[in-house]
């Protein structure tokens, strides 16, 4: 009975070391990412996307200028080109980028940042956007619905490069 105490005990401690660790972790991330956005705020490359009703915090650089003259709005189906990654440029979404053949979705599906930037974009826009945590995964860890893997770790700033190919706007 004694032995049962003891490793119940040792039990209890390793899981409170692991959460610790896993906290720090996830702590030393966070941090990271924060990092990364605040130098995108100072950097003059980028602006601020800002208009009266959308969400604050999400930051651009144009690539290229496009020739269209219409907004999507929330309920409209997109075609882009897109690659996700990370603040230090890791892929965590190869998207459309290296086939160079678009996704259609609808803006609805998507992430409050990125659904938010494509909003502000006409066709043939490119751009770099860096979506700050808050309105991309938040404070989560994101996993693939399909093979149940981690996608996006918790408070991770996501970076966007994506071209406006074509849109549809539906009532």
């Amino acid at each position: 009975m004694k032995n049962l105490f003891y490793i119940f005990v040792f039990v209890i401690l390793s899981t409170s070391f692991n959460a610790c660790n896993k906290d720090n972790s996830t702590n030393v991330w966070r941090e990271a990412n924060l990092n990364a956005y605040d130098a995108i705020t100072k950097d003059a490359n980028y602006q601020e996307l800002r208009t009266k009703t959308g969400p604050s915090g999400v930051y651009y650089k144009v690539i290229q200028s496009g020739t269209g003259t219409e907004y999507p709005i929330q309920t409209s189906k997109v075609e882009v080109l897109y690659k996700g990654s990370y603040y230090d440029g890791t892929i965590f979404d190869a998207g459309t980028s290296q086939s160079n053949t678009p996704t259609e979705f609808l803006l609805s599906g998507t992430v409050r940042g990125f659904s938010f930037a494509l909003q502000n974009m006409v066709v043939g826009d490119k751009w770099e956007i860096w979506v700050p945590y808050y309105l991309g995964y938040g404070d989560t860890d994101y996993y693939d619905p399909v093979t149940y893997q981690l996608s996006v770790k918790a408070y991770t700033t996501l970076v966007f490069e994506v071209e406006l190919v074509g849109e549809t706007q539906y009532p």
